[in-house]
C-alpha cells in the first residue's frame, strides 16, 4: 500500500509539473489596403519601378531640363489606364545634371529647393486623364525620403537613380480608392534626357 501511495504521489507530481502545451495563437497577417495600380504606358524613353504601398508599381519617365535653371533636371513618372488616360504623376524635380548625388526632398511647396534638396510631388488624375483628382505632399516625417542619382551621361542623354518617397493626401479626398498615404519604396529609374 505504501508503494501505491508513493507511486500515486509521484504520478500526481509528474502530471502537475508537466506544462500543458497549447497551440500558439495563429499569426494573423493583415494585408495592406489595396491601392489602385495602373499601367506604365510607353517605356521607350525610360521606366521607373517601385513598390507602391507594397504593391508592384511601374511607370514611364519623362526627363528634361528645368526651365528655371538649365543646370538642373526634372523627372516625371506617369501611369495610365488601358485606354491611355493618365492616372498618376510622380514628380522628382530640380536635381543637378552635372553630378551624381543624394538629395533630400524639400517639404515646402512652390519654392526652388535649396542646394542638396529636390522637390517631390504626387497626384492622381480622373476622367480622360485631364482632370486633377487627389494631390499629395511629401511626408516630412519619413527619414528615408530621398532621391539618389547614380548615373548621368550627358553625351548619351541618360540619367539613372533610386528613390524613396512617402506622400500624404491633401484634403479633400476626391477618390475614396486612393490611399491617405502613398509610399513608393525601393524605387529605381532610368530616363532619356530630352531636349
Amino acid at each position: 500500500m505504501k508503494h501505491l501511495i508513493f507511486y500515486s504521489f509521484l504520478l500526481a507530481a509528474a502530471l502537475l509539473s508537466c506544462k500543458k502545451e497549447t497551440p500558439e495563437d495563429p499569426v494573423v497577417v493583415v494585408p495592406p489596403p489595396k491601392v489602385p495600380i495602373f499601367l506604365p504606358g510607353d517605356t521607350t524613353f525610360g521606366a521607373a519601378y517601385a513598390e507602391k504601398n507594397t504593391y508592384v508599381w511601374t511607370a514611364n519617365t519623362y526627363c528634361k531640363h528645368a526651365l528655371v535653371d538649365s543646370n538642373k533636371l526634372i523627372l516625371q513618372l506617369f501611369t495610365y489606364t488601358a485606354n491611355g488616360s493618365r492616372r498618376e504623376t510622380l514628380g522628382l524635380a530640380l536635381f543637378s545634371k552635372n553630378a551624381t548625388g543624394v538629395y533630400q526632398f524639400e517639404p515646402r511647396v512652390n519654392i526652388i529647393p535649396p542646394a542638396g534638396s529636390a522637390g517631390a510631388t504626387y497626384g492622381t488624375w480622373s476622367s480622360d486623364g485631364d482632370v486633377v483628382e487627389d494631390y499629395y505632399l511629401i511626408d516630412s516625417t519619413d527619414a528615408a525620403n530621398r532621391l539618389t542619382i547614380t548615373h548621368i551621361d550627358l553625351v548619351n542623354k541618360r540619367v539613372e537613380g533610386r528613390f524613396h518617397a512617402t506622400f500624404d493626401l491633401q484634403p479633400p479626398r476626391r477618390n475614396p480608392a486612393n490611399p491617405l498615404k502613398a509610399s513608393f519604396t525601393n524605387g529605381r529609374f532610368w530616363a532619356v534626357i530630352r531636349e
